[in-house]
């Protein structure tokens, strides 16, 4: 059974779907043991940098100042701070909004992606083994990607419908404290990755023999390794940096692509590859006062990695090269912190992240842009217990497309499909727990 040339392209955009994204994922951490969470997210890119609600009160603006727990994933290095034993543990709910206005495809409707809460949940330890020598421990879910458009109804549904990519990620880390000044860490990074990618294709066999829509689907996960190295300075009592690197990971992922929902039903083994991006982090956070703590954070991160997706099968009809062609981005974070008592914070912040996606290269899979964010959080401590939480909007550029390739090759009358208006925003709220022992 063969499909015309117009389907066996479609196949290349699930392919390419198998944008297997930086996704997010389950967790499993520890207290003596292993535990499980598990979560999806969505994301600058498809990366999701709010991992800790103190943090993420000040935009997670925190890689200078690094002086709780999730210092394990901010800025390893800040964990000299920590004395004794600690532990925090925590969630962060996310809860989308996606619109795409048609102007090409059902011109003048607007097409909605099912808006459901996602959550990343996190954990974080740290131990000190002596006066020099720091142990940390995070398991997060730092990339992720959560999109389902209406099968049936979207006008983009030939490009992608349902796309969710989760993962789970253990960094162990070991602190130096070299002097009272200067602290060095280094860690290892392991990732899980695996993926549910979806989109309809319509099929016709040479005559033409229409056979109709049918649903493509490729699942995959598997596993890849990384490092990462980061520094603490400080310049004197109220000013402080840090310093953040953490490497590519490169994932060779196993799975199945399969076509159901009709009399052309198949399915055969698939594998791709995709690198997720190295991110330098610096920092500088400054105590204006007893009270307030300002922080300002600039990162770089290098998607540029993720320059295609090829896929190979045994079955000739799945193989596929997908160019991505993603660009390196920057953003700025900015946040604070005020001291109200010896119990009680609140915390602000700012960020403007860019998008590393190119038009040309556009999909309803991530449908990126620029985009911004305010938060306001506070947090309760006591001796030994400490409570934050945050919230966060999250506003994304509106983003007008019109020439786009992800749709070059979809069914006929719905070519162009991706043209028109994209609106995003999300909303995201935190709680993050610890207990120092």
């Amino acid at each position: 059974m063969v499909l015309c040339e117009t389907n066996f392209q479609l196949y290349h955009f699930i392919k390419r779907g198998q944008r297997m994204k930086r996704m997010f994922l389950v967790v499993m951490a520890v207290a003596a043991g292993i535990m499980v969470f598990s979560s999806i997210s969505f994301a600058a890119g498809f990366r999701l940098p709010e991992q800790d609600a103190a943090a993420m009160g000040m935009s997670s603006a925190f890689v200078g100042q690094a002086d709780n727990p999730s210092a394990a994933w901010y800025n390893p290095a800040g964990i000299t701070q920590l004395d004794g034993t600690r532990i925090s543990a925590g969630v962060i709910g996310i809860y989308p909004n996606l619109t795409h206005e048609n102007n090409t495809v059902n011109p003048g409707t607007t097409d909605v992606s099912k808006r459901d809460v996602v959550l990343t949940p996190h954990l974080y330890l740290t131990q000190k083994l002596n006066d020099q020598f720091f142990l940390g421990l995070s398991v997060n879910t730092p990339f992720g990607l959560s999109t389902n458009w209406d099968p049936n109804g979207s006008s983009t549904r030939y490009v992608a419908t349902y796309s969710r990519v989760e993962t789970a990620e253990v960094n162990p880390n070991i602190a130096i404290k070299v002097n009272d000044d200067l602290s060095l860490a280094v860690g290892i990074d392991y990732v899980h990755l695996r993926a549910t990618l979806e989109k309809k294709v319509f099929v016709v066999l040479p005559g033409p023999v229409i056979l109709g829509d049918h649903n493509f689907r490729l699942n995959g996960e598997s596993d890849g390794w990384g490092a990462n190295a980061a520094l603490k300075y400080r310049f004197s009592n109220t000013l402080q940096a840090g310093l953040s690197y953490r490497s590519r990971i490169k994932i060779d992922i196993d799975g199945t692509a399969e076509l159901t929902g009709g009399p052309a039903a198949t399915n055969a083994p698939a594998s791709t590859s995709i690198t997720l991006p190295d991110l330098l982090q610096f920092g500088v956070s400054y105590r204006a006062t007893d009270n307030l703590t300002i922080n300002a954070d600039l990162e770089y991160t290098w998607w540029s990695t993720y320059d295609r997706i090829q896929v190979t099968s045994p079955n000739p009809l799945f193989n596929a090269t997908d160019q991505k062609n993603w660009e390196n981005v920057w953003c700025f974070r900015l946040g604070g912190q005020y001291k109200i008592s010896d119990q009680w914070k609140v915390r602000a912040g700012y960020l403007y992240d860019q998008n590393p996606v190119k038009e040309q290269y556009f999909e309803n899979r991530i449908p990126d842009s620029d985009r911004q964010a305010i938060s306001i959080g506070g947090g309760f401590s006591t001796s030994n217990i400490t409570v934050d939480f945050a919230y966060m909007y999250l506003m994304f550029n509106k983003r007008t497309i019109s020439n786009s390739q992800a749709d070059n090759v979809a069914r006929p009358g719905f070519v162009d499909s991706l043209n028109g208006t994209w609106k995003s925003n999300a909303q995201l709220a935190g709680v993050t727990i610890g207990y120092k022992f």
